[in-house]
């Protein structure tokens, strides 16, 4: 005879168990458990998430600088194309007009050596310049541009240990008195002071953030001085609003490359202004496209590919004094006015007022440390546990849960055997009681 006993079901009891939990006042303190619980998760998922976008914050300190770097300088000279050397080609305003090559000789001209001579050299405008008191601590570099003729960038051939008013640039430029009889432009004839970072060469095609240059204008015959104080940036590359740590990159470099080709690709040929490798235009046509072309695109443009240098600084001016057509006499002590060709000059002069530099500094604001103090205190705060707390919770959840349900396929299949075999034991041996208790009572009586 065989019998089968009933094993109970691990899984019952699991039933059984989460029923308690909802049964009278059990309930509240599993609602409780609950949203600690959900919140103790949505905790988590937050520090997760700035775990994979890690969070930037800007600091902000002073840093007392051993030695400085002055600022690039670039002016370019209004009005910017010489009217007597234009008059020799046929060319009576401003290039940009494209009715001015109607009449222009395509065939015996050549259009950089038209370029050259229409523009002004460094002898032309240039008195003196000089850093620290010495010329040759500048290096100056023509720069060719199309609204503004050719300019010329003053920058830096060392950093300066000291400071002082004395020591920063000088600058002495002229005008003639043609150049104001001649004069087409729309403002009064001066000059633009463009003041930048050594790294981003100046350009007159606009920039995407590239708002990191000082402007100012000065009129013919005024002295300005201008102190400088420099901010320093430091920025983290991100997907959203990358940078680069590229040694010999510039921004605005690769922007007026991308701009210039835009322009010439589309008409075929490039102006004396371009640095291309296509040939100048040839013909009056083809001339008025291209002027056409980049006018159109070079200050209006949506180029915003090329990503900026991690580190830049961005120099503040502010003018301090400035004084037109008389100077000081300190012979005689008093003011005297500026005559002649001096009246036609005009003055620069350069400085900073501190070694102290301004730095904004990005920084991330998160790593593990920080997630693993969050993720400590959010589950002890909420849930009351300790290490060793979560250690004893994850065992009696093996225990009570999870290892039933494992054993439970297994414990099934033997069960009905070893029941069986157990029950065949408990038979014969009753059988074997009872026929033993049936003969002692036959012989007693």
């Amino acid at each position: 005879m065989s019998v089968v006993e009933k094993v109970e079901d691990p899984r019952w009891k699991i039933r059984e168990k989460c029923s308690d939990c909802i049964r009278g006042p059990n309930l509240i303190k599993t609602l409780v458990v609950i949203g600690c619980v959900g919140v103790v998760l949505q905790q988590i998922i937050a520090s997760i998430q700035k775990m994979i976008d890690i969070p930037i914050t800007t600091y902000t300190h002073f840093d007392f600088n051993k030695t400085l770097d002055y600022p690039s300088i670039t002016l370019c000279k209004d009005p910017p194309y010489n009217y007597d050397k234009m008059i020799d080609y046929q060319l009576y305003g401003h290039p940009s007009f494209q009715e001015e090559w109607q009449k222009f000789d395509f065939e015996n001209n050549d259009l950089d050596e038209v370029w050259d001579n229409i523009t002004f050299n460094a002898n032309e405008i240039f008195v003196q310049y000089a850093l620290d008191r010495f010329r040759h601590n500048v290096d100056l570099t023509p720069v060719m541009g199309f609204a503004l003729g050719r300019c010329y960038t003053l920058s830096p051939k060392s950093d300066i240990k000291h400071m002082s008013q004395a020591i920063g640039y000088s600058i002495t430029m002229r005008h003639t008195a043609r150049d104001m009889e001649t004069t087409v432009s729309i403002i009064p004839p001066g000059y633009h002071v463009y003041i930048h970072y050594t790294r981003e060469p100046f350009t007159e095609v606009k920039v995407y953030n590239g708002g990191m240059v000082e402007y100012l204008y000065l009129n013919v015959g005024e002295t300005l001085r201008v102190k400088v104080t420099v901010d320093e940036y430091k920025m983290i590359s991100r997907s959203d609003d990358p940078c680069t740590n590229r040694l010999n990159y510039s921004a605005n470099e690769c922007t007026t490359r991308y701009i210039w080709k835009l322009a010439t690709e589309e008409v075929g040929c490039s102006g004396p202004w371009i640095d291309s490798p296509l040939p100048r235009c040839s013909n009056h046509t083809s001339m008025t496209r291209l002027i056409l072309k980049y006018r159109g695109i070079y200050e209006s443009h949506n180029y915003s590919s090329c990503p900026r240098i991690c580190r830049s600084l961005l120099y503040n001016g502010f003018v301090t004094d400035r004084q037109k057509y008389y100077f000081w006499d300190s012979n005689n002590k008093l003011w005297s006015a500026t005559k002649g060709a001096a009246a036609l000059e005009t003055h620069l002069y350069v400085n900073f007022n501190s070694m102290m530099v301004s730095v904004y500094e990005e920084r991330y604001n998160y790593d593990w440390n920080l997630f693993v103090s969050d993720l400590g205190g959010s589950i002890g705060f909420l849930l009351g546990l300790s290490v060793i707390g979560l250690m004893q919770i994850c065992g009696k959840t093996w225990r009570y849960f999870i290892k039933p349900l494992i054993k439970c396929d297994k414990k099934s299949t033997s069960v009905s055997i070893t029941s069986a075999a157990t029950a065949d034991v408990k038979t014969i041996r009753q059988e074997y009681i009872d026929t033993w208790n049936d003969n002692n009572t036959s012989n007693k009586t």
